[in-house]
């Protein structure tokens, strides 16, 4: 009898991402702290950056399988320009490329939860803010639909931005 080969895991499968937060695009805040206190994952960055939806912390972290890592980055914290929204209970992700991330660099849960806390802390004042208008419900729901990069693409050639 010739053993089972072991099934290859997918990036997310290995940050224990479930089906509905892949469909999703995105996990809760009770979920990234899981990931990150996780003894597995290794931070290597914590950063405020912008991207084509906003202003918003992000955060990459790595899990070993085999002889390479596999890294992800996981942003919130932010105003989300086109939804018209502070995303602020919730981090979208990304897969990241080895290549690009600093492996060597290892930031330590309390150095992660301090600049969590002061982010925090810092837009708390406009969290409560309702600044959505229908615009920003209807790209909310197709990025949900779809995400947000084809969203955008199809409400700018709808000529809604």
């Amino acid at each position: 009898m010739t053993p089972e080969r072991p099934r290859w895991q997918k990036p997310y499968e290995v940050f224990d991402i479930s089906e509905a937060e892949v469909a999703r695009w995105r996990v809760t805040d009770e979920k990234l702290g899981e990931i990150l206190t996780n003894p597995n994952t290794t931070t290597h960055t914590i950063k405020m950056s912008t991207n084509t939806f906003g202003e918003f912390m992000f955060i990459t972290a790595s899990r070993g399988t085999g002889q390479h890592r596999i890294c992800m980055t996981f942003y919130g914290l932010g105003y989300h320009e086109y939804r018209e929204r502070w995303i602020n209970r919730e981090w979208f992700w990304y897969q990241s490329q080895e290549s690009s991330v600093e492996i060597q660099n290892k930031i330590p849960g309390e150095e992660i939860s301090q600049k969590i806390d002061q982010r925090l802390a810092e837009i708390s004042p406009n969290i409560s803010k309702n600044t959505q208008t229908d615009l920003g419900r209807m790209f909310e729901a197709l990025a949900d639909m779809t995400d947000d990069d084809a969203a955008l693409a199809e409400m700018q050639d709808l000529g809604l931005l």
